[in-house]
Protein backbone atom coordinates (compact mmCIF):
# COMPACT_ATOMS: atom_id res chain seq x y z
CA UNK A 1 0.00 0.00 0.00
CA UNK A 2 1.20 3.64 -1.18
CA UNK A 3 0.09 6.63 0.52
CA UNK A 4 0.27 9.49 -1.79
CA UNK A 5 -0.89 12.06 0.45
CA UNK A 6 1.95 11.67 2.60
CA UNK A 7 3.86 12.04 0.06
CA UNK A 8 2.03 14.93 -1.56
CA UNK A 9 0.03 16.58 1.27
CA UNK A 10 -0.78 19.60 -0.78
CA UNK A 11 -3.22 17.08 -3.06
CA UNK A 12 -6.61 17.71 -1.11
CA UNK A 13 -9.81 16.39 -2.53
CA UNK A 14 -11.31 19.84 -4.06
CA UNK A 15 -13.34 18.54 -6.43
CA UNK A 16 -16.35 21.15 -6.28
CA UNK A 17 -13.99 23.77 -7.14
CA UNK A 18 -11.02 21.54 -9.46
CA UNK A 19 -10.85 23.46 -12.82
CA UNK A 20 -11.44 20.56 -15.42
CA UNK A 21 -12.40 20.06 -19.02
CA UNK A 22 -16.11 19.85 -19.16
CA UNK A 23 -17.11 18.88 -22.20
CA UNK A 24 -15.87 17.53 -25.84
CA UNK A 25 -18.00 18.03 -28.83
CA UNK A 26 -17.07 15.63 -31.69
CA UNK A 27 -18.68 16.35 -35.54
CA UNK A 28 -17.55 14.18 -38.33
CA UNK A 29 -13.96 13.78 -37.43
CA UNK A 30 -12.51 9.94 -38.54
CA UNK A 31 -15.47 7.24 -38.25
CA UNK A 32 -16.91 9.66 -35.71
CA UNK A 33 -19.97 11.04 -36.98
CA UNK A 34 -21.70 13.05 -33.15
CA UNK A 35 -20.09 12.65 -29.79
CA UNK A 36 -20.70 14.79 -27.25
CA UNK A 37 -18.93 13.57 -24.01
CA UNK A 38 -19.68 15.61 -20.56
CA UNK A 39 -16.53 14.82 -18.37
CA UNK A 40 -16.41 15.08 -14.52
CA UNK A 41 -13.93 16.04 -11.77
CA UNK A 42 -11.33 13.81 -10.52
CA UNK A 43 -10.48 10.13 -12.27
CA UNK A 44 -12.13 9.67 -15.42
CA UNK A 45 -11.23 6.56 -17.01
CA UNK A 46 -12.11 5.52 -20.69
CA UNK A 47 -12.53 2.17 -21.76
CA UNK A 48 -13.06 -0.16 -25.15
CA UNK A 49 -12.11 -2.82 -27.44
CA UNK A 50 -8.95 -2.54 -29.65
CA UNK A 51 -9.61 -0.96 -32.27
CA UNK A 52 -12.94 0.75 -30.61
CA UNK A 53 -11.48 4.35 -31.40
CA UNK A 54 -9.91 5.60 -28.41
CA UNK A 55 -6.65 7.03 -30.27
CA UNK A 56 -9.27 9.09 -32.87
CA UNK A 57 -10.99 10.66 -29.41
CA UNK A 58 -7.17 11.75 -28.37
CA UNK A 59 -6.22 12.59 -31.67
CA UNK A 60 -9.77 14.81 -32.05
CA UNK A 61 -8.73 16.41 -28.36
CA UNK A 62 -5.45 17.30 -29.67
CA UNK A 63 -7.05 18.99 -32.92
CA UNK A 64 -8.90 21.48 -30.64
CA UNK A 65 -5.57 22.26 -28.63
CA UNK A 66 -4.08 23.13 -31.57
CA UNK A 67 -2.59 19.88 -32.70
CA UNK A 68 -1.55 19.77 -36.94
CA UNK A 69 -5.04 19.47 -38.76
CA UNK A 70 -5.30 17.62 -42.63
CA UNK A 71 -8.22 16.58 -44.31
CA UNK A 72 -7.51 12.74 -43.44
CA UNK A 73 -8.93 13.84 -40.36
CA UNK A 74 -12.19 14.88 -42.02
CA UNK A 75 -14.82 11.98 -41.88
CA UNK A 76 -14.93 10.77 -45.73
CA UNK A 77 -17.93 12.21 -47.24
CA UNK A 78 -18.22 15.41 -44.52
CA UNK A 79 -17.80 18.47 -45.93
CA UNK A 80 -15.87 19.32 -42.56
CA UNK A 81 -14.81 18.36 -39.25
CA UNK A 82 -16.03 20.61 -35.69
CA UNK A 83 -13.96 19.59 -32.26
CA UNK A 84 -15.17 21.63 -29.50
CA UNK A 85 -13.97 21.91 -25.97
CA UNK A 86 -15.53 23.50 -22.76
CA UNK A 87 -12.63 24.15 -20.26
CA UNK A 88 -14.51 25.44 -16.78
CA UNK A 89 -13.52 26.94 -13.00
CA UNK A 90 -10.10 28.29 -14.04
CA UNK A 91 -7.80 28.98 -11.81
CA UNK A 92 -7.04 33.10 -11.23
CA UNK A 93 -4.15 32.87 -13.15
CA UNK A 94 -5.44 31.21 -16.43
CA UNK A 95 -8.38 33.79 -16.31
CA UNK A 96 -6.14 36.71 -16.07
CA UNK A 97 -3.92 35.52 -19.04
CA UNK A 98 -7.41 34.95 -21.26
CA UNK A 99 -7.63 39.00 -20.33
CA UNK A 100 -4.42 39.91 -21.02
CA UNK A 101 -5.20 38.79 -24.75
CA UNK A 102 -8.79 39.65 -24.56
CA UNK A 103 -10.06 36.18 -24.97
CA UNK A 104 -12.20 36.10 -21.73
CA UNK A 105 -15.54 36.18 -21.72
CA UNK A 106 -17.53 38.29 -19.57
CA UNK A 107 -20.64 36.49 -19.11
CA UNK A 108 -18.99 33.35 -18.27
CA UNK A 109 -15.73 34.11 -15.97
CA UNK A 110 -13.89 30.98 -15.32
CA UNK A 111 -14.66 29.23 -18.25
CA UNK A 112 -13.35 28.80 -21.95
CA UNK A 113 -14.73 27.69 -24.87
CA UNK A 114 -12.57 26.41 -28.02
CA UNK A 115 -13.93 25.49 -31.48
CA UNK A 116 -11.38 23.79 -34.04
CA UNK A 117 -13.07 23.96 -38.18
CA UNK A 118 -11.56 21.69 -40.58
CA UNK A 119 -11.85 21.93 -43.97
CA UNK A 120 -9.80 20.24 -46.80
CA UNK A 121 -7.14 23.04 -47.78
CA UNK A 122 -6.97 24.52 -43.87
CA UNK A 123 -8.81 24.94 -40.84
CA UNK A 124 -10.00 27.95 -38.53
CA UNK A 125 -10.00 28.06 -34.28
CA UNK A 126 -12.29 30.13 -31.83
CA UNK A 127 -11.89 30.78 -28.21
CA UNK A 128 -14.72 32.11 -26.39
CA UNK A 129 -16.09 32.79 -30.36
CA UNK A 130 -12.56 34.99 -31.18
CA UNK A 131 -10.98 33.29 -33.79
CA UNK A 132 -7.23 32.59 -33.00
CA UNK A 133 -3.94 31.65 -34.93
CA UNK A 134 -2.84 27.74 -34.39
CA UNK A 135 0.00 29.29 -32.32
CA UNK A 136 -2.10 30.87 -30.48
CA UNK A 137 -4.05 28.08 -29.97
CA UNK A 138 -1.37 26.10 -28.18
CA UNK A 139 -0.03 28.50 -26.00
CA UNK A 140 -3.41 28.79 -24.25
CA UNK A 141 -3.62 24.74 -24.87
CA UNK A 142 -0.44 24.20 -22.68
CA UNK A 143 -2.08 26.33 -19.99
CA UNK A 144 -5.10 23.93 -19.63
CA UNK A 145 -4.33 20.12 -20.96
CA UNK A 146 -1.32 18.06 -20.36
CA UNK A 147 -1.39 14.78 -22.37
CA UNK A 148 0.79 11.40 -21.57
CA UNK A 149 0.99 8.75 -24.31
CA UNK A 150 2.25 5.99 -24.86
CA UNK A 151 4.70 7.76 -27.28
CA UNK A 152 6.15 9.66 -23.71
CA UNK A 153 7.67 6.23 -23.22
CA UNK A 154 9.83 6.05 -26.29
CA UNK A 155 10.48 10.16 -25.70
CA UNK A 156 11.69 9.50 -22.37
CA UNK A 157 14.42 7.54 -23.66
CA UNK A 158 16.18 10.77 -25.25
CA UNK A 159 18.49 12.74 -23.31
CA UNK A 160 16.83 15.85 -24.59
CA UNK A 161 13.21 14.85 -22.69
CA UNK A 162 14.97 13.98 -19.82
CA UNK A 163 16.72 16.65 -19.66
CA UNK A 164 13.17 18.78 -20.33
CA UNK A 165 11.52 16.53 -17.64
CA UNK A 166 14.07 17.76 -14.78
CA UNK A 167 13.85 21.34 -16.01
CA UNK A 168 10.29 21.17 -15.64
CA UNK A 169 10.89 19.55 -12.20
CA UNK A 170 13.35 22.27 -11.15
CA UNK A 171 11.28 24.80 -12.53
CA UNK A 172 14.09 26.30 -14.07
CA UNK A 173 12.06 28.21 -16.70
CA UNK A 174 13.82 31.67 -16.21
CA UNK A 175 17.24 30.19 -15.87
CA UNK A 176 16.79 28.77 -19.19
CA UNK A 177 15.47 31.76 -20.70
CA UNK A 178 17.94 34.04 -19.77
CA UNK A 179 20.66 30.82 -20.43
CA UNK A 180 18.93 31.03 -24.36
CA UNK A 181 18.97 34.55 -24.26
CA UNK A 182 22.80 34.91 -23.73
CA UNK A 183 23.83 31.89 -25.87
CA UNK A 184 21.99 33.56 -29.10
CA UNK A 185 23.68 36.77 -28.27
CA UNK A 186 27.03 35.23 -28.17
CA UNK A 187 26.56 33.27 -31.14
CA UNK A 188 25.52 36.14 -33.16
CA UNK A 189 28.30 38.19 -31.89
CA UNK A 190 30.52 34.78 -33.03
CA UNK A 191 28.61 34.84 -36.52
CA UNK A 192 29.99 38.51 -36.87
CA UNK A 193 33.21 37.62 -35.91
CA UNK A 194 33.32 34.90 -38.55
CA UNK A 195 32.29 37.04 -41.31
CA UNK A 196 34.77 40.05 -40.28
CA UNK A 197 37.47 37.11 -40.57
CA UNK A 198 36.72 35.71 -44.06
CA UNK A 199 35.72 39.31 -45.10
CA UNK A 200 39.18 40.58 -43.36
CA UNK A 201 41.15 39.31 -46.68
CA UNK A 202 39.09 41.69 -48.90
CA UNK A 203 39.12 44.17 -47.13
CA UNK A 204 42.62 44.45 -46.45
CA UNK A 205 43.34 44.30 -50.26
CA UNK A 206 40.30 47.42 -50.69
CA UNK A 207 42.00 49.32 -47.81
CA UNK A 208 45.69 49.18 -49.96
CA UNK A 209 43.97 50.11 -53.21
CA UNK A 210 42.16 52.70 -51.26
CA UNK A 211 45.25 54.43 -49.81
CA UNK A 212 47.17 54.14 -53.51
CA UNK A 213 43.98 56.19 -54.84
CA UNK A 214 44.05 58.34 -52.52
CA UNK A 215 47.67 59.36 -52.39
CA UNK A 216 47.48 60.36 -56.15
CA UNK A 217 44.80 62.11 -56.11
CA UNK A 218 46.42 64.05 -52.75
CA UNK A 219 49.08 64.11 -55.15
CA UNK A 220 47.04 66.21 -57.94
CA UNK A 221 44.95 67.69 -54.52
CA UNK A 222 41.67 69.11 -57.10
CA UNK A 223 39.86 71.35 -55.70
CA UNK A 224 35.80 72.55 -55.38
CA UNK A 225 34.98 74.28 -58.83
CA UNK A 226 38.80 73.96 -60.36
CA UNK A 227 38.20 72.68 -63.30
CA UNK A 228 35.34 74.87 -64.12
CA UNK A 229 37.78 77.90 -63.50
CA UNK A 230 40.69 76.75 -65.20
CA UNK A 231 38.68 76.10 -68.32
CA UNK A 232 37.31 80.00 -67.97
CA UNK A 233 41.01 81.14 -67.74
CA UNK A 234 42.32 78.71 -70.23
CA UNK A 235 40.16 79.97 -72.50
CA UNK A 236 40.94 84.24 -71.86
CA UNK A 237 44.71 83.31 -72.26
CA UNK A 238 44.50 81.59 -75.56
CA UNK A 239 42.46 84.60 -77.07
CA UNK A 240 44.72 87.47 -75.55
CA UNK A 241 45.77 89.01 -78.52
CA UNK A 242 42.52 88.84 -80.37
CA UNK A 243 41.00 90.22 -77.14
CA UNK A 244 43.22 92.91 -77.27
CA UNK A 245 43.16 94.12 -80.89
CA UNK A 246 39.62 93.98 -80.75
CA UNK A 247 39.02 95.64 -77.63
CA UNK A 248 41.63 98.13 -78.12
CA UNK A 249 39.89 99.36 -81.39
CA UNK A 250 36.25 99.45 -79.91
CA UNK A 251 38.01 101.78 -77.25
CA UNK A 252 38.93 103.77 -79.55
CA UNK A 253 36.03 104.27 -80.98
CA UNK A 254 34.53 104.96 -77.91
CA UNK A 255 36.62 107.36 -76.40
CA UNK A 256 40.18 107.49 -77.92
CA UNK A 257 40.05 108.36 -81.60
CA UNK A 258 39.91 112.00 -83.40
CA UNK A 259 36.01 110.91 -84.38
CA UNK A 260 34.86 109.13 -81.16
CA UNK A 261 31.26 108.22 -79.86
CA UNK A 262 31.87 110.04 -76.78
CA UNK A 263 32.76 113.24 -78.01
CA UNK A 264 30.05 113.43 -80.92
CA UNK A 265 27.45 112.59 -78.09
CA UNK A 266 28.46 114.82 -75.77
CA UNK A 267 28.15 117.94 -78.78
CA UNK A 268 24.67 116.15 -79.84
CA UNK A 269 23.69 116.60 -75.88
CA UNK A 270 24.65 120.32 -75.50
CA UNK A 271 22.33 120.95 -79.16
CA UNK A 272 19.70 119.53 -77.63
CA UNK A 273 19.88 121.31 -74.12
CA UNK A 274 20.01 124.29 -76.57
CA UNK A 275 16.77 123.24 -78.54
CA UNK A 276 15.01 122.38 -74.86
CA UNK A 277 15.78 126.07 -74.02
CA UNK A 278 13.37 127.48 -76.92
CA UNK A 279 10.95 124.91 -76.73
CA UNK A 280 10.12 122.47 -73.76
CA UNK A 281 9.18 119.90 -76.20
CA UNK A 282 12.74 119.32 -76.97
CA UNK A 283 13.58 118.48 -73.12
CA UNK A 284 13.09 114.24 -73.91
CA UNK A 285 15.41 114.44 -76.36
CA UNK A 286 18.09 115.74 -74.54
CA UNK A 287 17.04 113.75 -71.73
CA UNK A 288 17.48 110.84 -73.19
CA UNK A 289 21.10 111.74 -75.09
CA UNK A 290 22.13 112.89 -71.15
CA UNK A 291 21.46 109.20 -70.03
CA UNK A 292 23.19 107.74 -73.50
CA UNK A 293 26.19 109.57 -72.47
CA UNK A 294 26.32 108.07 -68.91
CA UNK A 295 25.47 104.43 -70.22
CA UNK A 296 28.45 104.97 -72.69
CA UNK A 297 30.92 106.36 -70.00
CA UNK A 298 30.17 103.59 -68.39
CA UNK A 299 30.60 101.21 -70.98
CA UNK A 300 33.92 102.86 -71.79
CA UNK A 301 35.18 102.45 -68.20
CA UNK A 302 33.80 98.85 -68.14
CA UNK A 303 35.83 98.01 -71.12
CA UNK A 304 38.83 99.08 -70.47
CA UNK A 305 38.99 97.54 -66.83
CA UNK A 306 38.27 94.12 -68.36
CA UNK A 307 41.24 94.99 -70.79
CA UNK A 308 43.34 95.63 -68.62
CA UNK A 309 43.02 92.31 -67.16
CA UNK A 310 43.59 90.62 -70.01
CA UNK A 311 47.41 89.28 -70.31
CA UNK A 312 49.42 87.75 -72.77
CA UNK A 313 51.17 85.46 -71.17
CA UNK A 314 52.46 82.18 -72.70
CA UNK A 315 53.75 80.68 -69.12
CA UNK A 316 50.93 81.57 -67.67
CA UNK A 317 48.90 79.52 -70.67
CA UNK A 318 50.91 76.71 -70.19
CA UNK A 319 50.76 76.07 -66.74
CA UNK A 320 47.06 76.04 -66.77
CA UNK A 321 47.02 73.69 -69.88
CA UNK A 322 49.06 71.16 -67.70
CA UNK A 323 47.28 71.62 -64.81
CA UNK A 324 44.48 70.98 -66.76
CA UNK A 325 45.80 67.58 -68.59
CA UNK A 326 46.47 66.32 -65.09
CA UNK A 327 43.49 66.72 -64.06
CA UNK A 328 42.13 64.59 -67.16
CA UNK A 329 44.37 61.95 -67.21
CA UNK A 330 43.29 61.38 -63.11
CA UNK A 331 39.41 61.89 -64.07
CA UNK A 332 40.00 59.07 -66.83
CA UNK A 333 41.47 57.00 -64.30
CA UNK A 334 39.06 57.07 -61.95
CA UNK A 335 36.26 57.28 -64.41
CA UNK A 336 34.70 59.88 -63.92
CA UNK A 337 34.58 64.03 -64.86
CA UNK A 338 37.36 65.94 -64.20
CA UNK A 339 34.40 68.24 -62.41
CA UNK A 340 33.59 65.56 -60.41
CA UNK A 341 37.14 64.84 -59.00
CA UNK A 342 36.78 66.63 -55.73
CA UNK A 343 33.52 64.60 -54.83
CA UNK A 344 35.23 61.37 -55.92
CA UNK A 345 37.99 61.89 -53.74
CA UNK A 346 35.91 62.63 -50.37
CA UNK A 347 33.87 59.18 -51.36
CA UNK A 348 37.36 57.31 -51.25
CA UNK A 349 38.39 59.10 -48.65
CA UNK A 350 34.68 58.16 -46.60
CA UNK A 351 35.23 54.36 -47.70
CA UNK A 352 38.85 53.77 -46.54
CA UNK A 353 37.87 55.58 -42.86
CA UNK A 354 34.89 53.02 -42.63
CA UNK A 355 37.12 50.20 -43.70
CA UNK A 356 39.63 51.39 -41.24
CA UNK A 357 37.03 51.88 -38.40
CA UNK A 358 35.89 48.33 -39.24
CA UNK A 359 39.40 47.11 -38.81
CA UNK A 360 39.40 49.11 -35.45
CA UNK A 361 35.95 47.14 -34.42
CA UNK A 362 37.74 43.93 -35.30
CA UNK A 363 39.05 43.82 -32.00
CA UNK A 364 36.73 45.59 -30.22
CA UNK A 365 34.01 42.85 -31.63
CA UNK A 366 36.50 40.06 -30.11
CA UNK A 367 36.21 41.54 -27.23
CA UNK A 368 32.23 42.05 -27.45
CA UNK A 369 32.80 38.27 -28.47
CA UNK A 370 34.53 36.82 -25.44
CA UNK A 371 31.93 38.98 -23.19
CA UNK A 372 29.28 37.32 -24.27
CA UNK A 373 30.42 33.89 -23.87
CA UNK A 374 31.85 34.89 -20.69
CA UNK A 375 27.51 36.12 -19.65
CA UNK A 376 26.37 33.03 -21.49
CA UNK A 377 28.69 30.48 -19.15
CA UNK A 378 28.20 32.02 -15.83
CA UNK A 379 23.73 31.73 -16.64
CA UNK A 380 25.15 28.20 -18.04
CA UNK A 381 26.63 27.35 -14.55
CA UNK A 382 23.83 29.34 -12.90
CA UNK A 383 21.27 26.49 -14.41
CA UNK A 384 23.50 23.38 -13.67
CA UNK A 385 23.62 24.39 -10.56
CA UNK A 386 19.95 24.54 -9.98
CA UNK A 387 19.71 21.18 -12.25
CA UNK A 388 22.39 19.65 -9.79
CA UNK A 389 20.05 20.67 -6.88
CA UNK A 390 16.86 19.36 -7.77
CA UNK A 391 18.15 15.96 -9.79
CA UNK A 392 18.68 14.04 -6.81
CA UNK A 393 14.89 15.25 -4.97
CA UNK A 394 13.67 14.17 -8.36
CA UNK A 395 15.68 10.99 -8.96
CA UNK A 396 14.34 10.23 -4.64
CA UNK A 397 11.05 11.05 -5.75
CA UNK A 398 10.95 9.06 -9.09
CA UNK A 399 12.54 5.79 -7.25
CA UNK A 400 9.84 6.13 -4.54
CA UNK A 401 7.19 5.90 -7.30
CA UNK A 402 9.05 3.06 -9.12
CA UNK A 403 8.64 0.97 -5.45
CA UNK A 404 5.32 1.63 -4.98
CA UNK A 405 4.74 0.47 -8.19
CA UNK A 406 6.10 -3.06 -7.84
CA UNK A 407 9.91 -2.68 -8.65
CA UNK A 408 10.69 -2.77 -5.23
CA UNK A 409 14.27 -2.81 -5.16
CA UNK A 410 14.86 -0.63 -7.99
CA UNK A 411 17.27 2.53 -8.08
CA UNK A 412 16.97 5.64 -10.10
CA UNK A 413 19.32 8.35 -10.50
CA UNK A 414 19.96 11.35 -13.07
CA UNK A 415 23.55 11.56 -13.97
CA UNK A 416 24.84 15.37 -15.14
CA UNK A 417 28.08 15.40 -16.86
CA UNK A 418 29.92 18.70 -18.65
CA UNK A 419 28.57 18.66 -22.44
CA UNK A 420 30.87 17.71 -25.53
CA UNK A 421 29.60 22.04 -27.11
CA UNK A 422 27.68 24.30 -25.10
CA UNK A 423 23.81 24.82 -26.43
CA UNK A 424 20.75 27.55 -25.57
CA UNK A 425 19.93 24.78 -22.63
CA UNK A 426 23.51 25.03 -21.27
CA UNK A 427 26.24 22.73 -21.13
CA UNK A 428 24.88 19.50 -19.61
CA UNK A 429 23.99 16.46 -20.54
CA UNK A 430 21.50 14.54 -18.89
CA UNK A 431 21.11 11.07 -18.64
CA UNK A 432 18.38 9.02 -15.86
CA UNK A 433 19.80 5.70 -14.70
CA UNK A 434 18.04 2.56 -13.27
CA UNK A 435 19.09 -0.57 -11.95
CA UNK A 436 15.79 -2.60 -12.05
CA UNK A 437 17.04 -5.24 -10.05
CA UNK A 438 19.50 -6.18 -7.06
CA UNK A 439 23.32 -6.80 -8.05
CA UNK A 440 22.88 -5.24 -11.22
CA UNK A 441 24.88 -1.92 -11.80
CA UNK A 442 23.03 1.35 -12.67
CA UNK A 443 22.76 1.92 -16.48
CA UNK A 444 21.26 3.93 -19.05
CA UNK A 445 17.50 4.02 -18.86
CA UNK A 446 17.43 3.01 -22.65
CA UNK A 447 19.74 -0.03 -21.90
CA UNK A 448 17.54 -1.20 -19.14
CA UNK A 449 14.05 -0.47 -19.20
CA UNK A 450 11.47 -3.43 -20.63
CA UNK A 451 8.33 -2.11 -22.06
CA UNK A 452 7.01 -2.89 -18.88
CA UNK A 453 9.44 -1.48 -16.67
CA UNK A 454 9.73 1.94 -18.93
CA UNK A 455 5.94 2.53 -18.41
CA UNK A 456 6.60 2.36 -14.59
CA UNK A 457 9.01 4.85 -14.84
CA UNK A 458 7.59 6.98 -17.40
CA UNK A 459 4.43 7.55 -14.84
CA UNK A 460 6.68 7.53 -11.86
CA UNK A 461 8.13 10.88 -13.69
CA UNK A 462 4.69 12.16 -15.00
CA UNK A 463 3.21 12.03 -11.44
CA UNK A 464 7.02 13.44 -9.76
CA UNK A 465 6.60 16.33 -11.87
CA UNK A 466 2.66 17.01 -11.98
CA UNK A 467 3.14 19.89 -9.47
CA UNK A 468 5.86 21.47 -11.86
CA UNK A 469 3.04 21.60 -14.72
CA UNK A 470 -0.26 22.85 -12.88
CA UNK A 471 -2.71 21.95 -15.69
CA UNK A 472 -6.16 21.40 -14.87
CA UNK A 473 -6.67 18.40 -16.62
CA UNK A 474 -3.87 15.68 -17.22
CA UNK A 475 -4.73 12.85 -19.87
CA UNK A 476 -2.42 9.22 -19.82
CA UNK A 477 -3.19 6.98 -22.65
CA UNK A 478 -2.63 3.76 -22.11
CA UNK A 479 0.96 5.03 -19.90
CA UNK A 480 -0.27 1.85 -17.97
CA UNK A 481 0.82 -0.77 -21.39
CA UNK A 482 2.86 -3.54 -20.22
CA UNK A 483 1.82 -3.67 -16.35
CA UNK A 484 -0.68 -6.01 -14.71
CA UNK A 485 -1.80 -7.65 -11.35
CA UNK A 486 -1.07 -5.68 -8.33
CA UNK A 487 1.24 -3.21 -9.90
CA UNK A 488 -2.07 -2.16 -12.06
CA UNK A 489 -3.94 -1.75 -8.80
CA UNK A 490 -1.32 0.59 -7.28
CA UNK A 491 -2.16 2.75 -10.25
CA UNK A 492 -5.60 2.63 -10.25
CA UNK A 493 -4.94 3.71 -6.77
CA UNK A 494 -2.39 6.36 -7.77
CA UNK A 495 -4.36 8.16 -10.14
CA UNK A 496 -7.56 8.07 -8.17
CA UNK A 497 -5.54 10.24 -5.50
CA UNK A 498 -4.31 12.53 -8.23
CA UNK A 499 -7.95 13.15 -9.35
CA UNK A 500 -8.58 14.64 -5.98
CA UNK A 501 -5.89 17.67 -6.83
CA UNK A 502 -7.09 17.88 -10.74
CA UNK A 503 -9.28 16.66 -13.54
CA UNK A 504 -7.32 13.28 -14.47
CA UNK A 505 -8.60 11.65 -17.93
CA UNK A 506 -7.19 8.06 -18.32
CA UNK A 507 -7.38 5.23 -21.45
CA UNK A 508 -6.66 1.79 -19.91
CA UNK A 509 -7.34 -1.73 -20.96
CA UNK A 510 -7.07 -2.52 -17.57
CA UNK A 511 -9.74 -3.34 -15.17
CA UNK A 512 -7.54 -2.72 -12.09
CA UNK A 513 -7.32 0.90 -13.38
CA UNK A 514 -10.84 1.36 -14.36
CA UNK A 515 -12.23 0.17 -11.26
CA UNK A 516 -10.58 3.09 -9.46
CA UNK A 517 -12.54 6.01 -11.98
CA UNK A 518 -14.92 8.63 -10.45
CA UNK A 519 -16.56 8.27 -13.52
CA UNK A 520 -16.53 5.50 -16.27
CA UNK A 521 -17.13 5.88 -20.28
CA UNK A 522 -17.34 3.08 -23.01
CA UNK A 523 -15.62 3.74 -26.38
CA UNK A 524 -17.13 1.19 -28.96
CA UNK A 525 -17.52 0.86 -32.52
CA UNK A 526 -21.03 -0.70 -34.36
CA UNK A 527 -21.29 -0.60 -37.95
CA UNK A 528 -23.48 -1.77 -40.82
CA UNK A 529 -23.28 -2.62 -44.24
CA UNK A 530 -23.35 1.04 -45.20
CA UNK A 531 -20.79 2.99 -42.37
CA UNK A 532 -18.84 2.52 -39.86
CA UNK A 533 -19.26 4.90 -36.36
CA UNK A 534 -17.44 5.67 -32.81
CA UNK A 535 -19.39 5.95 -29.62
CA UNK A 536 -18.65 7.47 -26.73
CA UNK A 537 -21.08 6.58 -23.79
CA UNK A 538 -21.24 7.40 -20.23
CA UNK A 539 -21.68 3.95 -17.83
CA UNK A 540 -24.18 4.01 -14.85
CA UNK A 541 -23.19 1.76 -11.98
CA UNK A 542 -24.76 -1.55 -13.53
CA UNK A 543 -23.10 -0.90 -17.08
CA UNK A 544 -19.60 -0.57 -15.33
CA UNK A 545 -20.34 -3.60 -14.18
CA UNK A 546 -20.84 -4.95 -17.60
CA UNK A 547 -17.55 -3.18 -19.06
CA UNK A 548 -15.26 -3.80 -16.30
CA UNK A 549 -16.68 -7.78 -16.43
CA UNK A 550 -15.69 -7.73 -20.25
CA UNK A 551 -12.09 -6.39 -19.24
CA UNK A 552 -11.89 -9.22 -17.60
CA UNK A 553 -12.47 -11.63 -20.08
CA UNK A 554 -16.14 -11.96 -20.58
CA UNK A 555 -18.86 -9.37 -20.08
CA UNK A 556 -21.85 -12.39 -20.17
CA UNK A 557 -19.78 -14.29 -17.50
CA UNK A 558 -21.64 -14.62 -14.17
CA UNK A 559 -18.04 -14.85 -12.77
CA UNK A 560 -16.54 -12.13 -14.72
CA UNK A 561 -19.65 -9.95 -13.78
CA UNK A 562 -19.30 -11.12 -9.83
CA UNK A 563 -15.60 -10.01 -9.81
CA UNK A 564 -16.31 -6.59 -11.18
CA UNK A 565 -18.65 -6.08 -8.66
CA UNK A 566 -16.22 -7.46 -5.77
CA UNK A 567 -13.42 -4.83 -7.41
CA UNK A 568 -15.75 -1.58 -7.74
CA UNK A 569 -16.68 -2.54 -3.82
CA UNK A 570 -13.39 -3.24 -2.68
CA UNK A 571 -11.89 -0.10 -4.40
CA UNK A 572 -15.11 2.26 -3.51
CA UNK A 573 -13.92 0.85 0.00
CA UNK A 574 -10.32 1.68 -0.16
CA UNK A 575 -10.67 4.92 -1.99
CA UNK A 576 -12.99 5.98 0.97
CA UNK A 577 -10.30 5.11 3.58
CA UNK A 578 -7.68 7.14 1.57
Amino acid sequence: MFNYSAKRDNHTSTHPRTPMLEQLTIDQIAIIAHSDIRFRPGYNVLTGETGAGKSILIDALGLVLGERADASHIRHGAERATVSATFTRLSPAICQLLAEDALDDPDNPGQIHIRRSLRDGGSKAWANDQNITGAKLKTLAATLVNIHGQHSNQALLKNDEQRRRLDRYGGHHDQLAACAEAYRHWQALEKQQQDWQQNRAAQEERLALLAYQLEEIENIAPQPDEFGTLAERQSLLAAADEILGKGGQLSAQLSESDHNLKTALRQALREANHLATTSHTFQETAELLEQAVVYLDEASDALNKQLNKIEHDPEALAAVEERMSALHSLARKHHCDPAGLPAHWQKLADEHAALAAENEDGSQLAAACQAAETAYRERAVALSTARQQAAPKLAHEVEHWIRQLGMNKATFTIDIVPAARPAMHGTDDITYTLCANPGQTLQPLAKVASGGELSRVSLAIEVACLDEAPTPTVIFDEIDSGIGGEVADTIGRLLHTLGQSRQVLCITHLPQVAAYADAHYRIEKTSDDKETQTRVTALDDDTRIIEIARMLGSADSDTSREHARSMLARKSAGTEQD
